[in-house]
């Protein structure tokens, strides 16, 4: 065998042996979906709806603590996920008919309100929103 096919199947073995060591390390976890539940009621609601939902959550959780109002929204949550569609369909249409009625003041502070909340949110856990 010459010089060259020897390297030739030197380098061949290194390149697989490196593509087989690469892809032997565990794979970073797959980005949210909507059909993982992360982001779902992101979908269901419109902004305006889920500024009501945020309304709503601040008034019912003041004055508990961490793991009360993390409770609150994990129940919350589940039963949102629980209703039927038309169960949903009417709990939205009331979400709508809440934000239409306040005024335009009223929307606007409920806004920055909501923003100010994000940003804090993001500034805490480095801009992914969890």
């Amino acid at each position: 065998m010459s010089f060259t096919r020897i390297l030739l199947a030197a380098s061949t073995i290194a390149l697989l042996a490196g593509g087989a060591a690469y892809t032997a390390e565990p794979a970073a976890a797959p980005a949210p979906t909507q059909n993982d539940g992360r982001g779902m009621m992101r979908g269901m609601f419109t902004p305006e709806e889920r500024m009501m939902l945020f309304v709503d959550g601040q008034r019912a959780t003041a004055g508990m603590t961490d793991d009360q109002r993390h409770d609150y929204r994990h129940q919350q949550r589940e039963r949102i996920m629980a209703m039927s569609d038309a169960d949903r369909a009417k709990f939205k249409a009331d979400l709508d008919k809440r934000w239409a009625a306040l005024t335009p003041a009223e929307q606007a502070d409920i806004k920055a309100k909501m923003d100010a909340f994000r940003a804090a949110r993001d500034a805490n856990s480095g801009g992914y929103g969890h």
